[in-house]
């Protein structure tokens, strides 16, 4: 039997972003997420990791309409699962996209920026996000993973894998299914002719799916249910790379 691939261009290019994270990782992701992952236990406590994962069917409000109004909202639900005390980090929706640019032959766009300031700290978004709730809470969370570790000294900037580190804090306090829903996507071209491949984020897929995979076995979890709200990409990367760290 000869199994079609209806786009093998497509397919190839989403395996090509499935490899690697941007960032180079010390001993490989594998060994990198497993030391990560053990010392944000150690820094944030045992008790971040143990709570119920987050479901954006549950945590994204019914008859969320897109408004900035509901995306502050939204993002302070963010703010509290996060630990973040009210106030710390100020939050605006004024970013000016710098547009679109390729990356390894994916489209990067940046859509969020944490900045020190000498009054306080903020954290601005690009207004376009609010239309997709899913990838604000992705973004907003990885910009406030900056807020707790560069902002209270836990890290320094010039850490190589810093921004990688800020994308695991996502996982690691139950944001993760976020953050690997938003890491590629697929959208019309401006001028209308076909798709073309967004990627978001610094673990990008295969990292996450193996992040989600030690997240769930620091956890206790053989076979989690929320697994199901994982694309289908990650989540049978997931499901693998799980049931080898349970042999």
């Amino acid at each position: 039997m000869i199994r079609r691939v209806r786009n093998p261009i497509g397919a190839m290019r989403r395996r090509a972003e499935l490899k690697a994270p941007r960032e180079r990782l010390a001993g490989g992701s594998r060994r990198w997420i497993r030391a990560s992952m053990n010392w944000l236990v150690n820094e944030f406590g045992r008790e971040v990791l143990l709570r119920p994962i987050v479901v954006p069917g549950e945590f994204v409000p019914a008859g969320y309409d897109g408004s900035l109004a509901a995306a502050e909202e939204l993002c302070a639900r963010v703010a509290g699962r996060m630990d973040l005390p009210p106030g710390q980090c100020a939050l605006s929706f004024g970013l000016v996209a710098e547009g679109i640019r390729p990356y390894r032959g994916i489209l990067k766009e940046q859509s969020g920026r944490w900045i020190r300031g000498a009054d306080g700290n903020e954290i601005q978004l690009a207004p376009a996000l609010a239309a997709d709730p899913v990838a604000l809470v992705a973004i907003y969370a990885h910009e406030l993973g900056h807020e707790l570790l560069l902002g209270d000294a836990r890290i320094f900037a010039h850490r190589p894998d810093h921004e990688s580190l800020t994308d695991l804090l996502t996982v690691f306090y139950g944001l993760g299914i976020f953050t690997a829903n938003a890491a590629y996507e697929r959208r019309p071209r401006p001028n209308g002719r076909g798709k073309q491949s967004v990627a978001r984020g610094y673990l990008r897929e295969a990292a996450l799916s193996e992040a989600l995979a030690y997240y769930a076995l620091l956890r206790g979890e053989r076979r989690p249910d929320w697994d199901r709200h994982l694309d289908p990409p990650v989540r049978r990367v997931m499901r693998n790379q799980l049931a080898i760290l349970h042999k």
